[in-house]
């Protein structure tokens, strides 16, 4: 397998981050973007982030191809240094993916490493989106459990410099959206029909002041999910995403506002019939429920060697990495410190078309569309920077 890793010494979504804290004059806390000039970035009212969730890389490039997309097309012409690529982190999942875009710090920083993961405080493996643990009864925990330093947001707030929040009304509220976005001004829309209206109230909010705006839209990934990455539904959705691009391309231009365009990792197709359920054959040899999810499966285990040798993981496009060896190659960027044991002690990824499979107690979903792991359809997001002037 080809694998793409993490590009955390200025490739990655970390450093995008890292260079828009630079370009308000705040001292990222880790290296700049080497594909952003910073001067992309410094002028003007300051930067629109339009973060369009799973369209990745080579998505895109096909989607280009095959169909009309004319403002993404004409975003591509516009951008300074043309169509760039960025890589996602590990694992190239949403949660963990959006945590390093909003604290430009890699997950061995943050340690927010996967959909579930187990939390030592709570003594659970738990759900990262709904922050509470897998029992029947759950049990909700504050996003302050979790925070291990200040966001983006804060850091610009810090410096008396704004950023406004436009995603959905239904993640205000959240104890995930809090870890995110404390700091900003958060507006929830309920359609892409109101995004270019809240972020005009935005523009007008932020006055003459420098501010940065995120716009997050997450149905690109929701739609892949469900039936697939580059289906007709997925391709349908993109074309209401480059309408609602469109708008947001004509507003910044107006107003006097830089424009990034990214995304937080990409999808690959994975085949229902290629599913493999690995709980039946992992039962008596784990600790607790698998970490991660159904790309990345952390295990953590007394017997790495049982684990190693059960019958589901022996086939084709299923990969079984020590999570030592993993860290010294730096997938997470960094040793993990305190958040180690969040991350077992074997790392199983699924490739080609493969999905792990583990029943936590509420039955089991197959999906056409998944990330996680380390393809390149995964691991490949795109970046445009088109700078106000």
């Amino acid at each position: 397998m080809d694998w793409v890793e993490p590009d955390y010494d200025g490739g990655s979504i970390v450093n995008l981050s890292a260079s828009l804290l630079q370009s308000f004059g705040v001292e990222p806390p880790s290296p700049a973007c080497k594909h952003i000039e910073p001067q992309w970035l410094s002028g003007g009212r300051g930067t629109v982030l339009l973060l369009c969730d799973a369209l990745g890389r080579l998505q895109l490039d096909e989607a280009l191809q095959s169909r009309h997309l004319p403002n993404l097309a004409r975003l591509v012409e516009e951008a300074a240094g043309g169509l760039q690529q960025l890589t996602s982190i590990f694992p190239s999942t949403t949660t963990a993916a959006l945590t390093s875009i909003n604290t430009a710090r890699p997950p061995a920083e943050h340690g927010l490493m996967g959909m579930y993961q187990w939390i030592d405080e709570v003594g659970s493996v738990c759900n990262m989106l709904q922050f509470a643990t897998l029992a029947e009864k759950p049990v909700f925990f504050s996003e302050e459990l979790l925070r291990s330093g200040p966001n983006i947001h804060q850091l610009l707030a810090s410096r008396d410099i704004s950023s406004y929040v436009i995603s959905s009304a239904d993640f205000e509220g959240t104890a995930f959206t809090g870890l995110l976005h404390q700091g900003a001004h958060y507006s929830g829309c309920i359609a892409q029909s109101d995004i270019s209206h809240l972020l005009a109230q935005s523009f007008t909010q932020a006055g003459d002041k420098r501010s940065l705006h995120y716009v997050y839209w997450p149905m690109v990934d929701t739609i892949a999910h469900h039936y697939g990455p580059l289906t007709e539904p997925y391709l349908l959705e993109l074309e209401f995403v480059d309408f609602m691009l469109g708008k947001v391309m004509a507003q910044c231009a107006a107003a006097g506002y830089n424009l990034v365009f990214t995304a937080d990792h990409g999808q690959t197709y994975m085949e229902p019939q290629q599913a493999v359920r690995v709980d039946e054959d992992l039962h008596g040899l784990l600790r607790h429920f698998p970490g991660g999810g159904r790309r990345a499966m952390y295990l953590s285990t007394d017997d790495k060697n049982a684990v190693q040798q059960v019958d589901a993981l022996q086939v084709e496009g299923v990969k079984i990495i020590d999570t030592e060896d993993a860290i010294a190659r730096g997938w997470f960027g960094g040793d993990c410190g305190p958040y180690r044991s969040r991350v077992g002690d074997l790392i199983v990824l699924a490739t080609a078309e493969r999905q792990l499979l583990y029943d936590y107690g509420k039955g089991l979903t197959l999906w056409r569309g998944g990330h996680a792991s380390l393809t390149a359809a995964e691991m490949l997001v795109p970046l445009l920077v088109r700078p106000c002037d």
